[in-house]
């Protein structure tokens, strides 16, 4: 004997996976809210300047390096547990040179280095108010 699937269990269920699809999308966006905005990062001597700027597109997480080779989109974003990591390929001497980020955010500060062909530099950072 066959049984029969209840409809009103059927769309429960539905109803219920869908509420907890939405509260998972809704965590994930929460976990960059401390992320999110603009960040005054520099070198550990200073020579160096630039702006991160973190947002949010279609649920996704964007992030653009503001530096003194102009705005470019930052690649291979990753932001878990703190931990932030992405890269950017400027143009130099008419070449382009990938510069590789890595961070801890704590609160409102950034701490961490960046690594390019010709070495490695520690950089921090504050986010803007």
């Amino acid at each position: 004997m066959k049984k029969s699937k209840n409809p009103v269990l059927t769309c429960a269920w539905a109803v219920l996976f869908c509420l907890s699809m939405s509260f998972l999308a809704v965590a994930q966006e929460k976990n960059y809210e401390s992320l999110l905005g603009e960040w005054d990062v520099q070198t550990e001597d200073g020579q160096y300047t630039f702006v991160f700027v973190f947002s949010m597109e279609d649920g996704a997480l964007k992030g653009m390096f503001q530096g003194s080779s102009g705005d470019v989109e930052m690649e291979n974003l990753t932001y878990e547990d703190n931990e932030l990591t992405f890269t950017v390929n400027i143009e130099a001497g008419g070449r382009s040179m990938p510069i590789d980020f890595s961070s801890t955010i704590k609160g409102d500060t950034l701490e961490g280095w960046l690594s390019l062909e010709f070495g490695e530099a520690n950089i921090s950072g504050r986010k803007r108010e």
